[in-house]
């Protein structure tokens, strides 16, 4: 039986999501939180909208993921000079180091994954899921 798009990618993601479990475990972090500390390492210090906006998932979501960060030594949070509601955040060496691990992880994954591709069909695979992700972005508005 032949597996439908959907089917495909979210068993994709789920393998993926579970071998970079034991990584995530290791770090302290959960399920989201890597992608946070990633945004901020190649975004410089950013608001929680910013971050909310950037993955279209819902503020209050970040707010909770990015308290439990700070909690835990990953992130600083400053209040924005302008904006008594907005809060800067920023990596502390702790979360630097994080990211730094997890983008590494992540970039072997990644070349596992893609054994057997040459160079040229891992490059329109990329092209294509960027076509899909556009194709939802333009379903979502």
């Amino acid at each position: 039986m032949a597996l439908s798009l959907h089917q495909l990618l979210f068993r994709t993601f789920h393998r993926q999501e579970n071998t970079l479990q034991a990584v995530r475990d290791e770090l302290g972090l959960g399920r989201g939180q890597p992608k946070i500390l990633t945004f901020l390492r190649s975004n410089g210090a950013s608001t929680q909208n910013d971050i909310a906006s950037y993955f279209s998932v819902d503020p209050a979501s970040i707010s909770r993921m990015t308290e439990t960060l700070r909690q835990n030594g990953f992130l600083l949070r400053t209040q924005v000079e302008d904006c008594r509601r907005a809060n800067r955040l920023e990596l502390t060496e702790k979360g630097l180091k994080a990211a730094e691990r997890w983008s590494n992880e992540c970039a072997a994954l990644e070349e596992k994954m893609l054994q057997g591709f040459s160079p040229e069909e891992a490059e329109t695979l990329r092209t294509l899921l960027a076509r899909l992700l556009e194709n939802m972005v333009r379903i979502e508005k």
